[in-house]
């Protein structure tokens, strides 16, 4: 799947979190989503890691999402030394933690999960579920092999957000 089906994919599994969250955090945290959504596709980057392997697992979701969480505790740490105590009680460590290490595995999570549905010609199949079950998976849901219907993809995904901003 190109990048920005992975988008369309990422922005759909935001959108309960954003019903939760509401407005202003649910922009946020959706921002934080697609941040990470491409995250996978480091392994294209690294010598020695091949592509559709280890990152592209649940497994990697939720390490990644710890780390990230961790990563993200300690920076808020830093600027809570440096500029002092937040202006909300409801800002804590722990929420900070819950809500980097939730987006993060989001993110990650509907990379696979898009890695599953599509896959592009010439790409081996990801099996999300290593190292419980290492058999690939491969369901050949929605035909997107062309970066013009990743675009759709990236249309439903913006349209679903409008229409929860629209009810809400």
């Amino acid at each position: 799947m190109y990048p920005t089906g992975h988008y369309g994919v990422a922005l759909l599994f935001a959108v309960p979190f954003v019903v939760l969250l509401g407005r202003k955090s649910g922009t946020v945290f959706t921002t934080f989503v697609l941040f990470v959504a491409l995250l996978p596709d480091l392994d294209l980057h690294i010598p020695g890691v091949i592509h559709h392997g280890v990152t592209h697992t649940f497994l990697f979701g939720v390490v990644g999402g710890l780390v990230v969480g961790v990563m993200a505790v300690a920076v808020f740490l830093v600027y809570v030394a440096l500029t002092g105590p937040p202006r909300s009680s409801r800002l804590t460590t722990r929420r900070v933690f819950v809500w980097a290490t939730t987006g993060a595995f989001l993110g990650v999570a509907s990379h696979v999960v898009a890695d599953v549905l599509v896959l592009l010609p010439g790409r081996e199949p990801v099996s999300p579920f290593w190292p419980v079950l290492s058999r690939k998976i491969h369901i050949e849901a929605l035909p997107l092999g062309a970066p013009l219907r990743n675009l759709g993809l990236m249309a439903f995904g913006l349209t679903a957000h409008a229409l929860v901003f629209y009810y809400e």
